[in-house]
């Protein structure tokens, strides 16, 4: 009987070692995202709130693709009258410590493009002279809106806390944009949002956590 009882008690034991071996075959993270951006223009660095949710498929355990999108948003920048929202759409690879561990760490590496628009008060003193109207603007506000490229370097960490349930504590991010500088004073205007400012890179600093829910075993 004890003979049996042991030979049970090691089955369990080893279906139990082969069971958190398993490597899910994708997972869907949701969660919230804090974005501290620099303009690189006049406007000194802000903060943006937002969420942020990536796909990923799990080539293998220590390797997958993932394709994430994010939204964020400030009313009103260092009291400018000056609102501003974007939005991220960024693909590439991650590279993990196991998804099948109860802790693992990971690097990624993304790549696509941010999109954003921008609406400031025409009475903002970041419009020094009467803006001219049908450059984007209205008689109240101007808008302006682009896309342009984007990326995000970084890494996070995820710890198991259910089955197919992961929590993430803490991913951070350098992120690079490359917009250009609204312009509503008129000159050589073209689409009615820019003007002959180059594009100039904007460096952010990116901070999320959330929930990851796993699909699917290898």
């Amino acid at each position: 009987m004890k003979k049996i009882s042991c030979l049970l008690a090691l089955a369990a034991l080893f279906s139990v070692c082969t069971f958190a071996q398993d490597a899910a075959v994708a997972d869907v993270f949701l969660g919230y995202s804090f974005l501290r951006a620099n303009s690189s223009q006049n406007i000194p660095a802000f903060s943006n709130n937002g969420g942020v949710g990536t796909v990923a498929y799990n080539i293998t355990d220590n390797f997958g693709l993932e394709a994430e999108f994010g939204g964020y948003h400030n009313g009103n920048v260092n009291n400018y009258q000056f609102d501003t929202s974007s939005f991220s759409f960024l693909f590439g690879p991650r590279v993990s410590l196991g998804r099948s561990k109860k802790i693992d760490p990971y690097v990624h590496a993304l790549f696509g493009g941010m999109y954003a628009t921008t609406s400031i008060a025409e009475s903002s003193i970041l419009i020094p002279v009467q803006p001219i109207v049908g450059a984007g603007c209205s008689g109240t506000r101007c808008n302006a809106s682009q896309a342009n490229f984007g990326m995000a370097l970084g890494g996070g960490l995820d710890i198991r806390v259910a089955h197919h349930i992961l929590f993430r504590p803490i991913q951070l991010d350098y992120m690079l944009t490359r917009f250009e500088t609204p312009n509503f004073l008129g000159g050589n205007v073209g689409s009615g949002t820019t003007g002959t400012t180059s594009n100039k890179n904007q460096n952010y600093l990116r901070y999320s956590a959330g929930i990851a829910f796993e699909f699917g075993a290898r």
